[in-house]
């Protein structure tokens, strides 16, 4: 058998349990992303204000 990656067996409980050398976690924080979306949600609220303006 063949694994392709850097996983390895261990046994627990009776039960072969395949682990990662690595943990994985479910997210990861990226700081720069606060600020896009921070940029991009006040540029809509100024595209409406100025469109809203525009037609009133």
């Amino acid at each position: 058998m063949v694994q392709d990656s850097d996983d390895h067996r261990v046994v627990e409980h009776g039960e072969v349990v395949v682990k990662a050398n690595t943990e994985e976690r479910q997210a990861v924080e990226v700081k720069p992303m606060r600020y896009v979306l921070g940029i991009g949600l006040a540029l809509v609220i100024i595209g409406f204000a100025i469109s809203y303006m525009s037609f009133t």
